[in-house]
């Protein structure tokens, strides 16, 4: 039997040679997959920057609609933006593109900080104008004196020299009232200064209230959206340019009679506190006037008009294209007389109230990541 005992010696070296062999390979192992696991967090992380970064822009240029600038494209134009987040972390650029006359697409293409990430969105986005509803080309309350050679029409007037305007509507009243007896007339037998479809609307349920809400606002919150506010005078209203480009101070509310000019695309949202009397020339936007407005001289404006108290024009009288609700809540005598034209215009309305319109985001499948 002694002479079967094995002879051990000389295994030690391989088994430990071995074991260190295994030993590294699972160190190489865990450390490969660290590696790995770090390079991979740290794309998440710049992937994230990128989409932050994005998403950031894309809000950000919804938030901050510019009216002046977005609304003003014509269809199919584009504009850049760009930006970065707070901190460095991250920056983005990308396009404003006009799709139709409401609807705009918000591309943003965001990077990581050390730009070697990139994600793009796309938002679509809708006007939303303010909700002032023109149901005539005048629409008031209380006593009404029509006559002279003014002429108050409710077939939809398509303004001149306008391109790209829709297509007619059907024709609205001439004067919508709550009680039409209260209408008389000085050189306008049988209403022949006034024409429509019916020429006069009674409407007995038209109240302060009902000329002075538009949509979910009261006549107070426009103040809110206007971009010119003044106080009430004497003012003479036309276009001023500096340099080629249209100078937007108070007294200037864009070019109507000159579309294609500098000012031709500038639509004036314009509150006035107080009476005002307007002697000429032109102007363009959305008037509301809390209290009286009197217009002598020639002045022609193109857009909604809305006065808290009474309408009054003489002389050359005012040309107003769009559409004019004067709530009268004093029940003061409305006047139309001399050349006064008041006119409903459908397009100058949508003009008129697109310009001044903020951006909101479609309800249903709004954003896409575009990547």
């Amino acid at each position: 039997m002694m002479n079967r005992v094995l002879d051990n010696r000389g295994i030690a070296l391989p088994m430990a040679i071995f074991a260190l062999v295994i030993v590294g390979a699972l160190v190489a192992g865990s450390f490969f997959v660290g590696m790995q696991e770090q390079q991979v967090g740290r794309n998440t992380v710049k992937l994230q920057q990128a989409f932050a970064s994005a998403e950031y822009g894309a809000q950000l240029t919804v938030a901050n609609w510019s009216t002046d600038v977005y609304n003003a494209l014509a269809v199919g134009g584009t504009t850049t933006i760009g930006g970065s987040l707070s901190g460095q972390q991250g920056w983005y650029r990308g396009q404003v593109t006009r799709l139709n006359q409401q609807l705009f697409l918000v591309r943003s293409e965001g990077f990581s900080t050390d730009s070697a990430t990139r994600q793009q969105v796309g938002m679509l986005v809708r006007l939303r104008p303010i909700e002032i509803n023109i149901k005539s080309a005048l629409e008031t309350q209380g006593s009404t004196k029509i006559g002279g050679s003014s002429q108050i029409d409710g077939h939809d007037t398509e303004p001149s020299g306008w391109s790209g305007c829709p297509s007619l509507e059907p024709p609205l009243p001439g004067i919508r009232i709550n009680d039409a007896s209260e209408i008389s007339t000085s050189g306008c037998s049988d209403l022949s200064c006034v024409d429509g479809d019916p020429k006069v609307e009674e409407d007995t349920t038209i109240t302060d209230s009902t000329l002075t809400t538009f949509g979910d606002a009261d006549f107070d919150d426009l103040k809110a959206l206007a971009g010119i506010v003044i106080t009430g005078g004497n003012y003479k209203i036309q276009p001023v340019t500096s340099g080629g480009t249209c100078s937007k101070v108070v007294t200037n509310w864009g070019s109507p009679l000159d579309p294609d000019g500098p000012c031709g695309n500038y639509f004036a949202v314009v509150w006035v506190e107080g009476d005002i009397t307007i002697n000429g020339v032109q102007g363009q936007g959305i008037l509301v006037v809390n209290g009286n407005l009197r217009v002598q001289g020639g002045f022609e404006f193109y857009g909604p008009v809305i006065v808290r108290k009474s309408l009054s024009t003489t002389g050359t009288g005012g040309h107003f294209n769009g559409g004019v609700v004067a709530a009268n809540v004093d029940l003061e005598q409305n006047t139309v007389l001399g050349d006064a034209v008041v006119n409903f215009s459908n397009c100058a309305l949508i003009r008129a109230l697109s310009a001044s319109a903020s951006g909101a985001l479609l309800r249903d499948r709004s954003w896409v990541n575009l990547n």
